[in-house]
C-alpha cells in the first residue's frame, strides 16, 4: 500500500477533501468510538487514545485507497504503463548530508520555537487543551504515545508525504507550502494551536520540497511534540500558559531570544545553500 501512495498525488480540491474527511467524519468515527469504550470496556479508557487517535485517518485512508484503485483501473482501461511516480521519502541532503542536518533540525526546531512563540502566546489557552494536558500528566505513557508517536508519523504521511508531495505536482513550491501549511493549521481545531502550525507546517513543508525526506519532518514533529510533552509531564507547577518570557528571567530572556533568531536565520540560509535544487514533481 505505501509504494501505491509512490503515485498518488492529489489536486488542491482532493487534498481539501482528505482533511475534510479527517476533520468531520473522522472527528464522529472517534466521538463515537470513545463512547463505546466508555460503556463497554470502562477500565480501557485512559488508553483509549491510542486507538482513537488513528481512527481520525480512516476515513481519508479509505478515501485515498479508492483512488488509486480508481486510478490502477484507468489506467488499464486507457492502456497506460507510466504514471507519475514520486516516493513519499527521497531523502537527498546535498553537502550538509543527512546526519549533520539532523543535527542543525534538532537546535533549529528550540530556536524556531522560541522566535515565533511572541505570535501566539498572546491568546489563551482553550479548555479542552488544558484536559488535554491534565491527561498528560494522569496517563502520561498513553499521552506520549499518541502525542510524540502517532502524531509525527499518521500526520506527516498524511500533511507532507501525500498532500504537500501532491500539490508541489501541481502548484509552485510556495503555493503549495502555504496551501498544506494552512490545512495542517486548520486541522487542529483551534486558534491556539493554528499559529504555530501554520508556522512549523511551513518550515516542515520547505524541508520537505528541499530534501524529500519524510523522516526529517516526523523528526521534527517527534521534537516539537516531545518538548511541549516533557514540559507539562516534567513541570505540572507551570501554568498552563507558561511561555519562555514568563520562564527565562528578564533580560535573560532577550538574549535567548536575540540567539535563538540569528541561529534560526543562519541555519535556514545554510540549508538552502546547501541542498542541491529540488527536483520538480512534474512528469
Amino acid at each position: 500500500m505505501i509504494k501505491k501512495l509512490d503515485s498518488y498525488l492529489p489536486d488542491l480540491s482532493q487534498s481539501l477533501i482528505i482533511m475534510g474527511l479527517m476533520i468531520l467524519v473522522g472527528s464522529v468515527v472517534s466521538v463515537l468510538a470513545t463512547v463505546a469504550i466508555s460503556f463497554i470496556f470502562p477500565s480501557f479508557e485512559p488508553y483509549s487514545q491510542l486507538l482513537i487517535y488513528p481512527l481520525l485517518f480512516l476515513p481519508p485512508a479509505i478515501y485515498i485507497y479508492s483512488k488509486i484503485v480508481n486510478q490502477n483501473d484507468m489506467a488499464y482501461v486507457l492502456g497506460a504503463n507510466e504514471k507519475p511516480v514520486v516516493p513519499l521519502n527521497n531523502p537527498r541532503f546535498g553537502r550538509l548530508g543527512g546526519l549533520l542536518s539532523f543535527i542543525i533540525i534538532f537546535f533549529l526546531i528550540f530556536a524556531f520555537n522560541i522566535v515565533t512563540e511572541p505570535l501566539s502566546s498572546w491568546m489563551g489557552v482553550p479548555e479542552f487543551i488544558k484536559d488535554v494536558m491534565q491527561n498528560m500528566k494522569d496517563n502520561p505513557l498513553t499521552a506520549f504515545i499518541s502525542v510524540a508517536v502517532f502524531a509525527p508519523l499518521f500526520e506527516e504521511v498524511l500533511c507532507r508525504g501525500i498532500i504537500l508531495r501532491g500539490l508541489l505536482h501541481y502548484y509552485s513550491p510556495w503555493k503549495a507550502i502555504l496551501w498544506s501549511a494552512a490545512m495542517f493549521a486548520v486541522m487542529h481545531l483551534n486558534p491556539w494551536q493554528a499559529i504555530p502550525a501554520f508556522l512549523i507546517g511551513g518550515l516542515m513543508g520547505w524541508i520537505y520540497y528541499k530534501t524529500r525526506s519524510l523522516w526529517a519532518t516526523i523528526f521534527i514533529h517527534f521534537l516539537n511534540n516531545s518538548f511541549s510533552f516533557a514540559i507539562t509531564v516534567l513541570f505540572p507547577e507551570l501554568p498552563d500558559d507558561a511561555t519562555f518570557s514568563s520562564i527565562i528571567p528578564g533580560n535573560y530572556y532577550f538574549i535567548t531570544y536575540i540567539i535563538a533568531l540569528l541561529f534560526t536565520v543562519g541555519a535556514i540560509y545554510l540549508m538552502n545553500q546547501k541542498y542541491d535544487k529540488p527536483i520538480s514533481n512534474k512528469i
